[in-house]
């Protein structure tokens, strides 16, 4: 994956480059660097996995503009904190993703 796709994908659910390089486990300079080469492997597929999370969010919450108010709220099951702060890590999207099912199911905490 190029860093131009990422970007795209960032403009697309409102987010600025440094919080999509931060979900992703990367800086904003390689991520400006990079515009026409490839990313890391890895990288990449933690972009997708940020992607197909957010899809999954979108989905849930109904628009891009509650899933991100989501992401940047306290959560009890994120130790009090905003659940964008473990985006990074795939631990972190596995929680995200495990709270939006069991939100879906009716669980509420």
């Amino acid at each position: 994956m190029k860093s131009s796709g990422v970007y795209a994908f960032a403009c697309a659910i409102n987010w600025d480059v440094a919080t999509i390089a931060q979900a992703i486990g990367t800086t904003s300079a390689t991520l400006s660097r990079c515009k026409s080469k490839s990313l890391s492997s890895q990288t990449s597929e933690h972009a997708i996995e940020v992607a197909r999370l957010s899809m999954i969010g979108i989905n849930y919450f109904g628009c891009i503009e509650n899933w991100n108010a989501w992401l940047n709220t306290a959560h009890i099951q994120f130790n009090g904190r905003p659940p964008q702060l473990v985006l990074n890590s795939i631990r972190g999207r596995e929680l995200i993703k495990n709270v939006i099912m069991q939100l879906q199911h009716g669980f509420t905490a």
